[in-house]
């Protein structure tokens, strides 16, 4: 079991801060089944306190997992106040944390969001699980191919196919490079992963945190904030974080709007 304070560690600002498409069940305000990988974790929060129910072997994971190690109220400390558009999404998402999610189940579910959304996403990664405990290896997923035809994918089904056959088959390996630029051209090399999403999947699933992926809704923060060109925080070591924060900010104005 680990516990902490919710300061800097927000369940429900996770799960709504787009980057937890796959392995989350929500149960309710601040309480979470969730799985990554062959681990499993029971998530809850009060208003100070958030506690991570697991079995004690697994508490190094989910310490990981949660990124337990990465001092965020340090990371605040290095922002430019003068920008008062990434001050106040700090303020609001304060509590979001970068994940270390299961590869394999990252690269699935940001193939899968290409022209999608999240409620959409989630959908076809749940069918893609059907009544498994947890998420379906390559493996499997080729001798139980009527999962990949009921889960909604569309054109995207061709990229699990070809994936999941190479890894399979042992031409590919989900292995790449520990510099973040050199990752980005073995991962952009991947039919069906294209700028976005790789960068997706060096934040969210490698712990690139100087990568920031850009879509449609940081786009509008660029439109709207920042005269239309990418800000410098967009270059900065933790830009990965920034942009959760500001994605989370965004939509909550757009909301509020």
């Amino acid at each position: 079991m680990i516990k902490g304070s919710t300061k800097y560690l927000d369940l429900d600002k996770i799960y709504y801060s787009g980057q937890v498409l796959y392995g989350w069940e929500k149960c309710g305000e601040r309480d979470y089944i969730i799985t990554s990988g062959r681990h499993r974790a029971h998530a809850t929060a009060s208003a100070d306190e958030y506690i991570i129910d697991c079995p004690d072997e697994e508490n190094d994971y989910f310490a990981h997992y949660f990124d337990l190690e990465t001092d965020y109220e340090l990371i605040e400390s290095f922002i430019d106040e003068s920008d008062e558009y990434l001050y106040k999404s700090l303020e609001y998402g304060r509590g979001i944390r970068i994940l270390n999610q299961d590869l394999w189940e990252t690269v699935c579910s940001f193939m899968i969001s290409q022209n999608n959304n999240i409620p959409r996403i989630r959908n076809s990664l749940k069918k893609l699980k059907a009544s498994d405990e947890f998420f379906p290896l390559p493996d499997r997923l080729l001798r139980e191919k009527e999962r990949i035809d009921g889960a909604g994918l569309g054109y995207r089904d061709s990229y699990i196919i070809k994936l999941a056959t190479e890894l399979t088959e042992g031409t590919r390996k989900l292995e790449f490079n520990r510099d973040a630029k050199q990752a980005y051209k073995e991962l952009v090399a991947i039919t069906g992963i294209g700028p976005k999403v790789a960068n997706c999947i060096l934040l969210f699933g490698l712990h690139h945190m100087e990568c920031c992926p850009v879509d449609t809704w940081m786009k509008k923060v660029f439109a709207n904030h920042y005269d239309g060109k990418a800000p410098l925080w967009t270059e900065d070591k933790y830009a990965g974080y920034y942009q959760q924060v500001t994605f989370f900010y965004e939509r909550a104005l757009s909301d509020i709007r």
